[in-house]
């Protein structure tokens, strides 16, 4: 072990340094009187070869010019080897334990094994040497091409992460229709409506109504909404600092968005928030809170006289024109305006015959059938698959409308496209009875792009007992990944299967629906 280093003065600095040039200047002092006596010898020398003409003469005086040069050459070399020993004196002298510590160890011998060691060392460390030179034109080619260089050293890795992903999804979403993903609605938490501070009672009665079935049909679900948004401008109000209109509308976005989560907008409720929107935005600030509110339920109730009252009564009386004593009507679906039209006819002592069609997993046709009955009218029950049976005695088919399109396509309970195509084989007349406040600007040619997605079980039959279950074989259809059920409520009717729209305007073709949106309020939006 090396002794430790002592730190030195200044003082110590400048004594060695002082000493060193001294032992320098005596050294040089010895070497030039030397110099100069071998310099005085030389010369007369050279001085006699010149006046001497003997050759013998000269090469003695040569030889013994020879050889003190030799002696001159030796003693520098002695006079160097003085200087050294007198600096390694000096310094021992003023440093006398580094001097001590001076003498290094000598070095353990080395073993063979210790000698293996070594040089597997060395060949490791040359390995990643190597390594390293030929990862670098690796690393520029990939920086060149991206792309493909990652897809080619690990193909593994990518198809191991997108079945990772695949399976996260599955998870995610069980028994889902790739085709009809944009369909499927997200499910609200009871967190969100149990003592919510936004969502009024009304509407939050009013959505569980929604999503349970009970509130169903366009016109129902449309005058429901109506009534649940005069509880809320009833009890509606208005804070400080702000105006009547802005704070209602703001306070109805929530509700709204309630609403939509339990179930997506129909046509009719769509457009009956725009007529409200609008009367919302006319208000007049400077009337008082109860002036403002008495503005707005009237305006409701003129939408529900004048827009669906009304419009039922015109469409019910046009179609008695149309009705004639032995007629046979087809009807699909439970509507309370085909209903209405029907029960007036009866009562107008009218002969004739009504076909309802039955399909599952609907049973509003059985209700409409018990109506019906009650009031007299000679009925028939078929199913959606027998009407190929029936139609050829049919004369007229009478069919309810979801919306009504802008290209003139109907948007109607799914099987309705179905039986109007069977009807227009035939020549069967088709008469599509819809409302003004139910034409939409909306244009469709499919029922993918927009529709609703009920509940898969009301497909499946309900086997009762534990034993019929065991022979159904779709009771237990969650446990099957690769089986999905889609129960899909709508369908899109072409405007060539039509023969005619009655509205309350007048019996109208198809294609006569820009005309009645024209008509109809630009700010509305019908």
């Amino acid at each position: 072990m090396n002794p430790p280093k002592t730190e030195k003065s200044k003082e110590e600095v400048k004594a060695e340094r002082e000493a060193k040039k001294k032992a320098k200047q005596e050294a040089k002092t010895k070497v030039k009187p030397e110099k100069s006596a071998t310099e005085d010898s030389s010369t007369p020398a050279l001085q006699k070869s010149s006046t001497d003409t003997s050759i013998s003469e000269k090469l003695e005086k040569l030889h013994i010019s020879d050889a003190k040069p030799e002696a001159t050459t030796a003693t520098p070399s002695e006079t160097k080897q003085l200087s050294k020993a007198e600096r390694k004196a000096l310094f021992e002298a003023q440093n006398p334990k580094l001097a001590t510590g001076a003498a290094k160890p000598d070095p353990k011998p080395v073993s063979k094994a210790e000698r293996r060691a070594l040089q597997e060392a060395q060949r490791a460390a040359k390995a990643e040497v190597q390594a390293k030179k030929a990862a670098v034109p690796a690393a520029t080619s990939q920086k060149q091409q991206p792309a493909p260089a990652p897809s080619a050293q690990k193909p593994t890795q990518k198809k191991a992460s997108t079945a990772a992903t695949a399976k996260q999804t599955q998870q995610q979403q069980p028994h889902m229709v790739k085709l009809f993903n944009h369909l499927y609605t997200k499910k609200f938490a009871a967190e969100e409506i149990v003592n919510s501070p936004i969502l009024h009672p009304a509407i939050v009665k009013l959505g569980l109504q929604y999503a349970d079935g009970i509130v169903a049909g366009s016109k129902s679900r449309c005058l429901a909404f109506l009534e649940a948004l005069k509880a809320v401008i009833g009890h509606y109000e208005t804070p400080p600092e702000k105006e009547f209109g802005r704070g209602f509308e703001e306070t109805l976005t929530p509700n709204i968005a309630y609403l939509q989560k339990c179930r997506p907008f129909s046509v009719s409720m769509t457009n009956a928030l725009k007529y409200i929107n609008m009367y919302v935005r006319q208000l007049n600030a400077k009337d008082s809170e109860s002036k403002q509110k008495e503005f707005l339920f009237e305006a409701i109730d003129t939408y529900i006289r004048d827009q669906i009252e009304k419009a039922e009564e015109a469409i019910c009386i046009s179609v008695q024109e149309k009705i004639y004593d032995g007629d046979v009507l087809l009807t699909y679906g439970c509507s309370s305006l085909i209903r209405r039209i029907l029960e007036e006819a009866h009562r107008r002592t009218k002969r004739f015959r009504v076909v309802i069609v039955d399909s599952r997993p609907r049973t509003g046709e059985h209700d409409m059938l018990h109506q019906l009955v009650a009031q007299g009218v000679d009925c028939t029950v078929v199913l959606i698959n027998a009407i190929s049976y029936v139609i050829p005695e049919v004369t007229k088919v009478l069919l309810s409308a979801h919306a009504l399109l802008a290209n003139g396509c109907v948007m109607s309970r799914v099987g309705t496209a179905q039986i109007a195509l069977v009807a227009k084989s035939y020549n069967v007349p088709v008469l599509v009875c819809c409302e003004t406040h139910k034409f939409s600007e909306r244009v469709q040619t499919d029922a993918f792009v927009y529709n609703e997605i009920g509940n898969p079980n009301e497909l499946i039959l309900d086997s009762g007992t534990r034993e019929n279950r065991l022979h159904n074989p779709l009771a237990e259809w969650e446990s099957i990944s690769h089986l999905t059920p889609l129960n899909m409520h709508y369908d899109v009717t072409p405007p060539e299967l039509v023969t005619a729209v009655v509205t309350e305007v007048a019996i109208l073709p198809c294609t006569s629906v820009p005309v009645i949106l024209r008509i109809k309020p630009s700010e509305v939006g019908y």
